[in-house]
């Protein structure tokens, strides 16, 4: 098979959306930024390696912005007479109907809307993409890749919440977890960093960026995740509180706040927000510097919560092949890989400083007197979407040689 696949990335402030070619090598790239009311910022590059950059200075929604995004995809590719053989998009929640690639039909669309009381911040931002990228291209096949699918082998025993069964109709309250696409390709890249098949490694995996998560993998399975039925739960995010004492949501409802005000207070306005007013890793970094106490109480909170379930994770796993930092804050901040990592010596995790400082896209920061390796791996989870639509589609085509 030869040709290119589009993928879209659909979130509530941004689209990420890449071209590979059908041998998995990035083509071409677009990022859309449209979470400030300035305006829309797209920026990439083309097949030709030439730059893009488009600014408008106008409020853009999501419907907006993708509109953009999809008629530089247009251009770009018929234009250059590419043969376009899928296009897939990353959902966020499949709860437990999805559990692997999904060719998109009419049969799926009709179902798809049932998933935004799982997800209501993201499910229906992807679902817009999917549609709009039909009506752009009506003939080329797309697919979706769940999110929460590489968590779906999670043992009931830490899945399940105590809770008793049946409290809604509408959904089941279960721990789907998230981040899944890039903990699929933080075990991938860490099995080839280690010269090791994946069913042989027990990592820990870090997510870090506006959302946060950590997972457990044990024999190349997540068994644990620290999101749980929504993002919301876990490590402490950038508007969102992560574990939270649920009483207090209940007193807060009390004193009279409504399901919509709790809604935004847990999901936008908590988490480092909440704590000093400042959502930006980098700013609030910058601000520590200047020893502001809500900065650094707030870095405090942030790290100490994941060194909490560091532990966790490996009372439950044992032995650790490797502790792995990914996303933006994971990848860049090599302040916060210090904070976490110190004093995590006993555990097996000792940092190598220098290379720590100089880490760059897939980097081995471990000192050689670490039992476990510390890895920063770049976070492509377009890649991951590539890969599996490419193993469906070669799948098929062997299920029928002839094509029939």
């Amino acid at each position: 098979m030869s040709g290119y696949l589009l993928v879209v990335n659909v979130g509530s402030t941004s689209i990420k959306s890449r071209l590979f070619t059908t041998d998995l090598q990035p083509n071409a790239a677009l990022m859309a930024d449209y979470g400030t009311p300035a305006g829309l910022l797209v920026e990439g590059q083309d097949i030709h390696g030439e730059p893009i950059y488009h600014s408008i200075n106008t409020a853009h929604n999501t419907s907006a912005a993708l509109t953009v995004v999809l008629n530089h995809w247009q251009h770009i590719i018929t234009n250059n007479h590419l043969p376009l053989v899928a296009i897939g998009h990353r959902v966020v929640h499949g709860a437990s109907w999805f559990d692997k690639v999904t060719p998109i039909n009419d049969a799926i669309l009709e179902r798809l809307p049932q998933l935004d009381c799982y997800a209501p911040l993201h499910n229906p931002f992807n679902r817009l993409g999917i549609t709009m990228a039909a009506e752009c291209f009506p003939d080329t096949a797309q697919f979706a890749v769940f999110d929460t699918a590489f968590h779906r082998r999670i043992p009931e025993h830490a899945g399940r919440y105590a809770l008793p069964d049946h409290l809604s109709d509408k959904v089941d309250f279960y721990r789907y977890g998230f981040h899944g696409i890039s903990c699929q390709h933080s075990l991938l890249a860490t099995a080839e960093r280690l010269a090791r098949d994946p069913d042989q490694l027990n990592i820990i995996v870090l997510h870090l960026g506006g959302g946060a998560s950590a997972t457990a993998i044990r024999a190349g399975v997540s068994i644990d995740t620290s999101m749980g039925f929504s993002p919301t739960e876990g490590l402490i995010m950038a508007g969102r509180c992560g574990d939270l004492d649920p009483m207090i949501l209940l007193t807060l409802q009390k004193e009279g706040l409504s399901p919509a005000q709790l809604d935004d207070l847990i999901n936008k306005n908590s988490g480092l927000r909440g704590i000093c007013g400042d959502a930006d890793m980098r700013s609030i970094l910058q601000k520590a510097e200047q020893h502001d106490a809500t900065a650094l109480l707030a870095l405090d909170m942030f790290c100490y919560r994941i060194k909490k379930y560091i532990g966790a994770y490996c009372a439950i796993l044992g032995n650790v092949s490797a502790l792995v930092f990914t996303g933006g804050i994971g990848e860049h901040a090599s302040a916060i890989r210090h904070r976490i990592l110190t004093g995590l010596e006993p555990l097996g995790f000792v940092i190598d400083e220098p290379a720590n400082q100089q880490a760059a896209h897939n980097s081995d920061i471990s000192a050689a007197a670490s039992r476990s390796r510390i890895l920063v791996i770049h976070a492509e989870e377009e890649r991951v979407c590539a890969r599996q639509i490419l193993n469906f589609l070669d799948d098929k085509s062997d299920d029928n040689p002839r094509g029939e």
